[in-house]
């Protein structure tokens, strides 16, 4: 027979109930969550469209008399040569003079392959070419970090930009440091590719985007959607970006800046392969989604055409795992179930990735995309983001949690909006 006025008993009881109650408080928030992010990508009714993604201002714009020196066209030539992206694609639409100077400017601008050929996957860097040398600030953070006793020390290594510094130009770094650099990366990522990509007898090579200088006119397309992430580049496909690669594939919007930019060589140097994956589920394959291959160097032009036509799928596999994880979490009961609860993106993705013509094994970037996307806190991140507002950028922001805190989480509280989390004891 249970004794009930047992206070030891009574207080057993009184936590279970405020248990179920926690938990069943977080499903119903974490439900609405995942309703609302859903919901940003069911189809608009008729009339609803978002507005265009590019400028609407008027091609006949004026300006003060005061201004009247930018009528002479090797003072306004001399100054948009300093302008940023964004500010060329605003001059584009204050006057058919000022449109002219534009189209001259942005003629010179990625057209010409620098410093070298175009490159792929697996290519040897020519030793005298000198290009995106580490910072002595870089390289001390680099000797700090291999200095550190820790078995996830390293991996937050790849969490640097120092994949460029590494492989680039890793001449440049001190030979004892370079030696357990490469130590230390043969014997935790060596499995994932030929070991000789590792060698210090080996001449470095081109192995990832960090490696290279991405045309700055393209990112400005997407502006904070489209960042660095682990050797290769993410585009986060938010509701803004989505509507403005539909309005773009069906012509809705006005050609002018991508027509602007379309022949640009995509990077420096140029890339000959780019591969495009849809970013999952955790510990799911991201899914090839297409390829983009010219001898001469990727353009501009080429990807956007490969995002055009694959940005809807990616939304769909999107939307499909979104659902599951819907499913998942209207079934989590326990503390535990619910810690994994938030295995896949809160947005869909596109991960892009170099490689290269002939290539029979996944670069080593696509490795280390897959490992640091198995990060819930990251994905519940995403999910209660604001899609408004600028995307976070999780690696190496010391706001986030360390991935790795995760495995080492064991009692459990509640915080003071009542929400189920794990800490460490």
């Amino acid at each position: 027979m249970v004794d009930t006025e047992n206070p030891a008993f009574a207080n057993q009881t009184n936590n279970a109930d405020q248990l179920e109650q926690s938990i069943e408080e977080w499903r119903t928030s974490a439900l609405r969550t995942i309703d609302a992010r859903i919901a940003l990508y069911d189809p608009k009714p008729i009339g609803q469209d978002a507005p265009p993604a590019t400028s609407s201002a008027s091609p006949h714009a004026h300006y003060s008399g005061s201004h009247r020196a930018l009528d002479v066209v090797e003072i306004l030539e001399h100054i948009l040569s300093y302008a940023s992206p964004r500010t060329h694609f605003a001059a584009w639409n204050v006057s058919r003079h000022w449109r002219e100077i534009v189209v001259h400017t942005l003629g010179t601008q990625y057209r010409v392959p620098y410093p070298c050929a175009a490159v792929e996957y697996g290519d040897t860097i020519p030793p005298s070419l000198k290009w995106l040398p580490p910072s002595e600030d870089g390289v001390t953070r680099l000797q700090n970090t291999c200095n550190i006793r820790n078995p996830y020390a390293y991996r937050r290594i790849l969490s640097d930009h120092f994949l460029t510094a590494r492989f680039t130009q890793a001449y440049t770094l001190p030979q004892e440091l370079l030696t357990s650099l490469h130590t230390k990366i043969r014997s935790e990522y060596g499995r994932f590719g030929s070991s000789s990509i590792y060698s210090l007898a080996e001449e470095p090579r081109w192995l990832d985007l960090s490696q290279l200088e991405v045309n700055p006119y393209f990112v400005d397309l997407f502006g904070d959607c489209f960042q660095p992430f682990q050797g290769n580049y993410t585009i986060t496909i938010k509701p803004r970006i989505h509507d403005y690669l539909k309005d773009l594939s069906s012509s809705k919007i006005g050609p002018s800046r991508e027509q602007l930019i379309h022949s640009m060589f995509l990077s420096r140097p140029p890339c000959k392969v780019l591969r495009i994956r849809a970013i999952g589920k955790i510990h799911e394959e991201m899914q090839v989604l297409g390829i983009v291959s010219k001898e001469d160097g990727v353009r501009v032009g080429d990807l956007l055409l490969l995002l055009q036509q694959h940005f809807s799928t990616a939304t769909e596999l999107w939307q499909a795992r979104s659902r599951s994880l819907r499913e998942e979490v209207s079934g989590h009961t326990t503390p535990f179930r619910m810690l994994e609860a938030w295995n896949c993106p809160g947005f869909p993705k596109l991960a892009i990735f170099l490689e290269g013509m002939a290539q029979s094994d996944r670069p080593l970037a696509h490795h280390l995309c897959t490992i640091f996307q198995r990060n819930r806190y990251m994905h519940k991140t995403e999910w209660h983001e604001d899609h408004t507002k600028p995307t976070r950028i999780f690696v190496g922001n010391p706001e986030l949690k360390d991935p790795e805190e995760y495995g080492a989480m064991s009692n459990l509280r509640l915080d003071p909006d009542r929400v189920l989390i794990l800490r460490r004891p």
